[in-house]
């Protein structure tokens, strides 16, 4: 008997187990965030009483998952490595496979894979995202690879969670943007590095901005440093991407009142690789961007597109519309909303 079908039953022989088990880990997961942290504020966080609160810290105590302390309640070792282990079981506990499954035939993509939780609300669920865009991108990576990533807070994330990976021969890793006017950390010519690092591959990087004008992008196109990196990023073979929506990406861009007011009218819905999409996949408007285009997107053999939240919900919908040739690493909250559209 499977693991799923074991919780299928206990839910509905003793469904109070269940319930247990969220409510501890909801405290769990709160004391994680704001150690050390006082019962008084943990009660007024979760929204319960003191009274209950209290048993509920007394026998986490017993079990050793919290230490207590002057200070406030602080995570045990194993408290913490316990905490990753219940967030692991949720997968079975709220059937994502179901969530999977369905969202596969809705947006007819090659995988995709659903994390629990909601990554814009639970550092847990992001952290999770990553993992699992991780475990599926190092399962992609044979002899050859020529692999692009490009840049943001969730490709950082991805690399943060990935394993080192030895014995595989001939890897390059390439930045698949230019760079935008943010931290350092988040650039992809970064992120690009230190994945390559943690696999033991080969790096070049694309010392451009995105977001020049076309006079000053075809000029350093000219270079023959930055060309030898564009003629490369063309043989991509596995590329893992973010996708964003439109106007958050437009802030990100630092973009033109223009370029706001174009997808106010027309109803512009996601943004990936300095292209804007309406909701039903139709591209609208491009910015003077380097590196990977939409051309490129459809013909490589492998690309993992990581996105999450609700307010990704849209996005991810558009840009399935416009290629569905790509696995989908998402969460739980932007999968029911795109269920919902």
């Amino acid at each position: 008997m499977n693991i799923n079908r074991i919780f299928e039953i206990q839910n509905k022989i003793v469904p109070e187990t269940v319930d247990l088990l969220m409510k501890r880990y909801e405290i769990l997961k709160v004391i994680s965030m704001s150690q050390p942290i006082g019962r008084r504020n943990l009660s007024t966080k979760l929204g319960i009483t003191e009274r209950t609160m209290r048993t509920e810290i007394d026998k986490l105590k017993e079990l050793d998952l919290i230490d207590i302390q002057s200070a406030g309640v602080n995570l045990t070792e194993a408290g913490l490595s316990l905490l990753s282990e219940i967030h692991d079981t949720f997968y079975y506990i709220k059937n994502l496979s179901d969530i999977e499954l369905k969202l596969m035939e809705k947006l007819k993509l090659k995988r995709v894979a659903v994390v629990s939780g909601d990554a814009e609300k639970d550092a847990f669920t992001f952290n999770d995202l990553g993992k699992k865009a991780a475990e599926i991108v190092l399962e992609l990576i044979k002899n050859d690879t020529v692999l692009g990533i490009s840049g943001g807070t969730t490709m950082a994330c991805v690399v943060n969670q990935m394993k080192r990976k030895k014995g595989i021969k001939s890897i390059k890793v390439l930045p698949a943007r230019g760079g935008l006017s943010e931290e350092l950390e988040i650039q992809a010519n970064t992120i690009a590095a230190n994945l390559a690092e943690k696999l033991g591959a080969s790096y070049k990087l694309l010392h451009i901005p995105d977001n020049l004008d076309e006079q000053e992008l075809n000029m350093l196109k000219n270079n023959k440093m930055i060309n030898d990196v564009l003629e490369d990023i063309q043989k991509i073979n596995l590329l893992v991407f973010g996708l964003g929506n439109a106007k958050d990406m437009a802030i990100r861009r630092k973009a033109d009142k223009s370029v706001f007011n174009k997808i106010e009218s027309d109803n512009l819905t996601a943004e990936a690789f300095g292209y804007f999409f309406d909701r039903d996949g139709s591209v609208k408007m491009q910015t003077n961007s380097v590196g990977i285009t939409l051309d490129n997107f459809k013909v490589i053999k492998n690309s993992v597109g990581v996105a999450a939240g609700s307010s990704k919900a849209e996005a991810i919908y558009a840009i399935s519309k416009f290629n569905n040739n790509f696995i989908l690493v998402t969460d739980e909250a932007a999968a029911k909303r795109i269920l919902e559209l």
